[in-house]
């Protein structure tokens, strides 16, 4: 709103100083009645201006134009510099979930369970400020988004087994006649899961890793 009332102030100044250029000379022959020598210096003069103003408007639009545009490049690559920093931070948080924790030793135990939990803090921080809309493909965005989905669901169920685990011993006789624990089960359900959170957080990991390629150019 504050850039549209700037420009048509500047807009309705200029056409007000324009039509004051204009207006003078006219009130002024008016009242003074000038003689043949003045109209042959305004008539010479105003051949000059009027050149002048041909030449020189479409020059100064150009030179206006080419200043916005290289604003508006410089503007365009500080974004996506940004962006690169909240996609490898992103990446290295999803990195360390996947091949720290998941892989070596969540995916497949349904026996033990791991205390350190998978990691989305980064994530958490960023969802409450304005750093994921610096990311400008929504494919990308989207499956970001879907990595994190999965990753909070095993999350969730694997801090409910470790309550479980802490708190009072219920078991449960299962159809087969195997005696388990809440924490057992819970386990076993977050297990249940591991094929979701290993694809969705690789998907995410290529598509950030080719993004970042593609963003290399802005790097200098």
């Amino acid at each position: 709103m504050k850039t549209w009332f700037t420009k048509k102030l500047g807009g309705n100044f200029l056409l007000v100083a324009l039509m004051g250029i204009l207006i003078a000379p006219i009130i002024y022959i008016y009242y003074t009645c000038p003689g043949d020598t003045f109209y042959e210096s305004v008539m010479s003069n105003l051949i000059a201006t009027g050149l002048a103003l041909i030449a020189g408007i479409p020059i100064a639009l150009w030179i206006d134009r080419r200043i916005k545009e290289q604003e508006n490049a410089l503007s365009f690559k500080n974004e996506r510099q940004k962006e690169v920093k909240t996609l490898s931070l992103i990446k290295e948080e999803l990195d360390f979930s996947l091949s720290s924790l998941f892989l070596k030793g969540k995916k497949g135990n349904t026996t033990t369970l791991t205390i350190q939990p998978l990691k989305s803090d980064l994530w958490d921080a960023m969802s409450s400020s304005t750093d994921i809309q610096r990311i400008e493909e929504p494919d990308l965005l989207n499956r970001i988004v879907s990595a994190y989905y999965a990753l909070k669901i095993v999350k969730s169920i694997e801090e409910q087994a470790y309550k479980a685990l802490q708190g009072a011993t219920v078991t449960f006789t299962m159809p087969d006649g195997t005696v388990k624990n809440g924490a057992q089960l819970l386990l076993e359900d977050a297990r249940g899961f591991d094929s979701l959170f290993e694809s969705n957080l690789k998907e995410a990991l290529d598509m950030i890793s080719k993004r970042l390629e593609v963003l290399k150019k802005y790097e200098n």
